[in-house]
This record gives structure tokens, sequence and C-alpha cells, in this order.
């Protein structure tokens, strides 16, 4: 089935283009832009995109470009396009979803509720062990970028968006202090999933000074060359924002019901009721 195309915004538009290298070319432009659209399934999974002479005229970009844009979005495992068949929008297991590009679009999409909680689960697996791993390796002007960056979110508990950057920041710095190359990587990857994740974790004033003290105290074990304890600050402050997070979770599941259509006179319930929705969570972690 093939999606109709709607009205484009202007490629040079803010957002147009988030998250893309080379943000300023006119295909990464266009890539951005259908990539928003599959993961906030305005152009749905198993569906055909539309024609390329309508993406042609929605867009005004030369077919070399529109195909540029395609084959971007092929190479990161969400089109394939096919002669005779038309350009297909493949099943999400396919998406590589540690492109920093994919990665971007979805965490923006607010379309998937999911994806924070399952990040924050990979965190929890990563940032304790390069916290022990800094612990050890980190030269001063690594634990100084960290420091800087608690600094900043001191600085700006006020202003959420500076605090929200340095909070990112921070965790970072702590995955490029580990001195693995490879952690670094996942860092650049995550970014800009991360920044969504503070600001749903982190969206007042109150909420940023609570924080600081869990950050501070991951610094203070980094400093000491304590990498059990800095491993155990981290997973302690990645557990609170798991918990936040689901607690945000369960709270927009409520606000469905409570907006559902009440049960018909008579008792009758309403056709097809929404199942309830949970997520497996083991023991707390321990403090």
């Amino acid at each position: 089935m093939a999606v109709k195309s709607r009205t484009a915004p202007p490629l040079s538009s803010p957002g147009v283009g988030a998250f893309m290298p080379g943000m300023g070319s006119r295909h990464a432009q266009v890539a951005a832009e259908l990539g928003r659209r599959i993961v906030s399934r305005r152009y749905p999974i198993g569906t055909i995109l539309p024609a390329e002479a309508e993406l042609l005229r929605e867009f005004a970009v030369s077919r070399p470009v529109l195909r540029e844009a395609v084959k971007s979005l092929e190479s990161k495992g969400m089109l394939e396009a096919r002669q005779r068949r038309g350009t297909t929008v493949l099943p999400r297991e396919r998406w590589h979803l540690l492109d920093m590009n994919v990665l971007g679009w979805i965490a923006q999409s607010g379309a998937d509720p999911d994806m924070l909680i399952s990040l924050t689960e990979v965190r929890m697996i990563v940032e304790p062990g390069a916290c022990r791993l800094a612990a050890s390796v980190a030269n001063e002007e690594a634990l100084q970028r960290i420091d800087d960056a608690w600094e900043r979110m001191k600085a700006g508990a006020d202003e959420p968006s500076q605090f929200q950057e340095a909070d990112r920041d921070f965790h970072l710095a702590i995955l490029a202090a580990a001195g693995n190359e490879y952690l670094a990587a996942i860092g650049t990857a995550i970014s800009a999933a991360l920044a969504v994740s503070i600001q749903q974790t982190n969206p007042t004033i109150d909420t940023n000074r609570a924080t600081l003290p869990a950050h501070r105290r991951i610094i203070d074990a980094l400093r000491k060359r304590d990498g059990a304890k800095a491993a155990r600050e981290s997973l302690r402050q990645l557990d609170d924002t798991l918990r936040s997070l689901l607690s945000e979770k369960s709270h927009r599941i409520s606000g469905r019901r409570a907006a559902a259509p009440r049960p018909r006179s008579g008792g009758e319930e309403p056709l097809n009721p929404a199942p309830a929705v949970h997520r497996a969570r083991g023991p707390a972690t321990a403090r």
C-alpha cells in the first residue's frame, strides 16, 4: 500500500535535517524528514513510499538528491528500494537503532514511550562499568571535563535548557573518560536520545536541583579512584531515572484509560477494550 504524500515543511525550517551529518546538504534534509515520518508512523512499516514524482514535487528537489536521501535511509535499514515495486518501509528490527540519526528521530518523535526506558536500561549496563574503568584510567583533563559539566549543571539549575545540556555532557564525559573508543562511540550514538531522556526526567527547577547530589557523588568517587563506589553511585542515579520514566509511563496509561469511553448503559463493556500495559521489573536496585 502506497502512502499519500502531504505538503512538506520548508527544508530550511528548524528541525529539518537535525542529527544528520552534513545537515546543510539537501539530501540530508530530505532523508531526515523522511526518517521522522517513518519513526512517527506517518509512513507505517510495510507500506510503500509515495511515488518518486510525487516526492520530487513535494520537496522541490532533483531526482539525484531524492535518490541519495533514500540510499541514506536504506543504509540505516529503514527502507528497501526495488524496481517496479517501489520503496518499502522495513520492519523496526531491521533499523540500525544505534545510528545517531535513527535514535535521534525516535527520541524526538514521541511516538515510542518505551524507547527511553529501553535506553536507560542499556545505560544501566554500560555507564556503571564506564565509571569503574574511568576511576582507574582517567587523567586529570578527563576528570576536569566531568567536573566542569557538573558545575554547569549547578549554575544552570534554574534554567532547564542549560541544565539539560550540561547533564548530557556530564554523562558523555564519563564515557569518554573511560579511555575506550567504543564507549565514546556509544556516547556519540545516544547523545540525541540522552538529551530527550534528561528533558523527560528533569523538567523543572526542583528536579534539576534534586539530582545534583547524585551526580556529585559520582564525581567524588572518581576523584578518589574508587571504581566500585563510582559504579554504585552511577547505578543508583540511573535507577532513579528508570523509576521516573516508569512512573511517567504509568501516568500516561492511566490518563488514556480515564479518557477512554465509559461502559455502555446496562453495564455493557465497550468493544475491544485496550489491554493494560505493564513492564516487568526485577527487585529494586540495592541502595
